[in-house]
């Protein structure tokens, strides 16, 4: 599946750098290029990375 439509990155690939220490969506793009276009899957990307450390993501709220 894919997690960053703008750089075509995989949620496999997002794993395999995070596997490798990439502990932050910064970490995660300079290592796969996710996240360093518009920016749109920044939060699945986090999710990702919650999951690696076994955590639960906290939900983004939408301030109007």
């Amino acid at each position: 599946m894919f997690v960053c439509q703008c750089a075509a990155v995989t949620d496999r690939e997002v794993r395999t750098a995070i596997e490798s220490g990439a502990d932050s969506v910064e970490a995660v793009g300079h290592d796969t290029e996710a996240g360093t276009g518009c920016g749109g899957c920044h939060e699945s990307i986090q999710a990702l990375l919650a999951d690696a450390k076994g955590k639960k993501p906290r939900p983004v709220l939408a301030v109007a």
